[in-house]
């Protein structure tokens, strides 16, 4: 049985900034994005030749509009940090 999406956590308008920290050998690369909830959703994860396990390997995003007007989605995962302001 295909899971039903899960349900939002961010109202559409709420301020947020979302930390993402990766590592990449010994070194840890932080990345910042600060904007506007327009969104939730989900993605799937893998490719074509996944077949259907795309349907359930789903991975959440968040959609921010940042303060210049650019859009920015945000993949989630377990490094990642959001912080309402």
């Amino acid at each position: 049985m295909i899971p039903d999406p899960p349900r939002p956590q961010y109202e559409p308008g709420t301020k947020v900034r979302v930390i993402q920290h990766v590592r990449v050998g010994h070194r840890r690369w932080t990345t910042e994005a600060t904007g506007t909830v327009e969104g939730e959703g989900v993605r799937p994860v893998g490719g074509m030749e996944m077949g259907g396990k795309a349907m359930y390997c789903r991975q959440t995003t968040l959609r921010l509009r940042e303060p210049d007007g650019e859009i920015t989605v945000v993949a989630f995962d377990e490094n990642t940090e959001v912080k309402p302001l």
